[in-house]
């Protein structure tokens, strides 16, 4: 059994960058599969302008909910040392995989 924050259980890795790490989760209730980007609390106070974008991002994508290509924000999750950004859960690969097998303007 994986980390479990709230009701979410983490599963797999499934990618980094700078500031988080990405893990495919598990709702335990609902059993709707997630990703969860996991950011460092300590990457705010360091950063200043993350949470800035952060919040932009948050912003952004839950006005755009009704977007079909667009990724769905769910919910935020906060411990002492993590936020947890719970977003929903595209098994397509990633939009890197996707471009080099496909092409920009396949």
């Amino acid at each position: 059994m994986g980390k479990i924050i709230e009701n979410y259980e983490l599963k797999e890795h499934l990618g980094e960058g700078v500031y988080a790490k990405v893990y495919k989760a598990v709702h335990m209730v609902s059993k709707q599969e997630v990703a969860i980007k996991v950011v460092q609390a300590e990457k705010f106070r360091e950063i200043p302008k993350l949470e800035e974008c952060t919040v932009n991002e948050i912003n952004i994508l839950s006005n755009l909910q009704n977007c079909p290509y667009i990724v769905k924000y769910i919910d935020m999750l906060k411990t002492a040392n993590n936020f947890y950004f719970v977003y929903e859960y595209c098994n397509g690969g990633t939009m890197d995989k996707l471009m080099q097998k496909e092409g920009p303007f396949s």
